[in-house]
């Protein structure tokens, strides 16, 4: 279910998580990114889904040469690195994970650093 963390929400005293890992469907409930920033003044990680919600992409895309499962997991186990990365640098530049991984995303398309799933 997306688009369910309101700036409401997120500021409620109520709302106890400690972490909203996005595994699809993005949980804020519009672009603006400062429902992040509240849940970040919180000291609640917020990881979006399209950082660490890619593990049905890299099967579709792996199937495109013939699947094979160990090639797919190594490919997955990358994201685990790529987040851990993304969270460094949101805090290293005072920001919110969701802006760091819009920079880190914006920095890998622009340098062509997209996955190549080669045999």
């Amino acid at each position: 279910l997306g688009g369910v963390l309101t700036h409401d929400l997120a500021r409620d005293r109520g709302f106890t998580a400690e972490i909203v890992c996005g595994g699809a469907n993005n949980q804020l409930a519009d672009s603006d990114p400062s429902i992040a920033a509240d849940l970040d003044d919180r000291g609640v990680l917020y990881a979006p889904d399209y950082l660490v919600n890619c593990g049905g992409v890299v099967q579709v895309a792996d199937e495109l040469l013939g699947f094979d499962l160990d090639r797919a997991r190594a490919r997955v186990a990358g994201v685990f690195d790529t987040t851990r990365t993304v969270l460094d640098r949101a805090a290293q530049a005072q920001t919110t994970p969701l802006a760091a991984a819009a920079a880190e995303a914006r920095e890998r398309i622009a340098a062509g650093n997209r996955p190549r799933f080669a045999t």
